[in-house]
């Protein structure tokens, strides 16, 4: 009867090592653990653009060169018709992705943008891939933020197509209240710019405006001093 209940026991206490993996380690190995094949989608921010964590990338003049802050420029074939005033200066009727119409009138030595009378114009080449031109964000923010109603901002997005989607989650993540435009609404716009102020391609790129004259340019990230001494220099 003893012996009866020392078998059983036995018998009992090797399942449980088989079930629990133990008997393999005492064999000195251990059962391969099996592939999962069911895929983790993420629950959030499925169809919103991630513009965090962009790898920098060094701004160039070389018009060869690949990468997110440099752009193709524009050829004449691009143009579309022009709409131009008495004296012979292009109109821009464009109109910013939240439907803020921008209208922009090219002169000899700048331009004049009637909805933004009496304002210092900041305007602005940037592309969405740019890590150069993310960084600069803040700069622009904190200037409008300053100079209040005294200065805007007309930046166009010129790094390829873009959303309107993927424009209102930029518009969000970087707190951008000042109007972007979509580049491919204004490669006139952007062949005027590269043929009167040497513009290579290179992002980002500004033109501070006063009055209808150009009167700064600077081509790469500009640090916020430096803007903002140039600024102070010309805004009563």
């Amino acid at each position: 009867m003893k012996k009866n209940v020392l078998i059983k026991t036995s018998l009992f206490s090797a399942i449980l090592l088989l079930n629990t993996g133990c008997f393999f380690g005492l064999l000195g190995e251990s059962p391969k653990p099996t592939k999962s094949t069911t895929k983790v989608m993420p629950t959030s921010n499925l169809s919103t653009p991630n513009f965090d964590n962009l790898a920098p990338v060094e701004c160039t003049d070389d018009i060869n060169a690949k990468s997110s802050c440099h752009k193709n420029l524009v050829k004449p074939k691009e143009l579309k018709p022009k709409l131009v005033t008495p004296t012979g200066g292009e109109v821009y009727k464009l109109k910013s992705f939240r439907g803020k119409k921008i209208t922009i009138i090219e002169r000899a030595n700048g331009y004049l943008f009637p909805e933004l009378k009496n304002k210092i114009v900041i305007l602005e080449m940037f592309g969405k891939n740019c890590s150069h031109c993310i960084k600069e964000i803040p700069v622009m923010n904190k200037l409008r933020r300053k100079y209040r109603n005294k200065l805007e901002i007309v930046a166009l997005q010129v790094d390829g197509k873009m959303s309107k989607m993927a424009a209102n989650a930029l518009l969000r993540r970087h707190h951008i209240t000042y109007p972007i435009i979509d580049g491919e609404t204004a490669t006139n716009l952007q062949y005027h710019v590269q043929n009167t102020y040497g513009w290579t391609g290179v992002l980002p790129f500004i033109l501070v405006i006063k009055n209808g004259v150009t009167e700064f340019s600077y081509r790469g990230q500009v640090d916020y001093n430096e803007i903002n001494n140039d600024i102070s220099s010309i805004i009563k």
